[in-house]
């Protein structure tokens, strides 16, 4: 090891194993969101935490969704998707992250007894979240990440409210994660 790899462990709890590097990596700052899809006349929703803007103009985000899910099936159908940013000051924030991150939607309708907006891609759009964006998944921008999909996709409307404060995963692990039951 040279002089350089002992001053940076003597700064850091460095690791290498995957445990260790999950742990390092609840550092990266992001938001948690709700993802929605709807199709042939079915609407979904699921937490996402893996999004990023990856260009300004056009505006493009970046998300990555499990294969398994029924919200990926959607997106791969529709070639559409909504994202909402959750509001860390709604009371009701733990309950949506349960609601949608612990239930799947092959066997609970989530959208029965929760209040949404239809967009104009036909999306939900949760009115009580701080930022919405209707998005379309960029033809041939989909990457095969063997157990997740990463979809390119333009950002066609969104928008935002002068009040609240988007959620921050590190913030759900922090305060939240034992309200939801996870």
């Amino acid at each position: 090891m040279d002089r350089h790899s002992q001053d940076v462990e003597r700064v850091f709890a460095v690791a290498t194993d995957p445990a260790g590097l999950n742990k390092t990596l609840f550092q990266v700052t992001h938001g948690l969101y709700i993802l929605t899809a709807a199709w042939g006349g079915r609407l979904n929703g699921q937490c996402l935490d893996a999004l990023m803007q990856v260009t300004s103009a056009p505006p493009r985000i970046a998300i990555a969704v499990n294969k398994r899910s029924l919200t990926h099936e959607m997106i791969a159908a529709s070639g559409r998707f909504g994202v909402n940013v959750l509001d860390r000051e709604d009371p009701a924030c733990a309950e949506k992250i349960r609601h949608f991150g612990f239930q799947s939607g092959r066997t609970v309708e989530k959208f029965k007894d929760i209040p949404y907006l239809l967009g104009e891609g036909g999306v939900p759009v949760l009115p009580d979240a701080v930022a919405f964006y209707e998005c379309a998944v960029v033809p041939g921008m989909t990457l095969d990440l063997e157990t997740h999909s990463l979809f390119v996709a333009l950002v066609e409307r969104g928008g935002t409210k002068e009040r609240g404060e988007p959620l921050t995963y590190n913030e759900y692990r922090r305060s939240m994660r034992k309200r939801t039951g996870s």
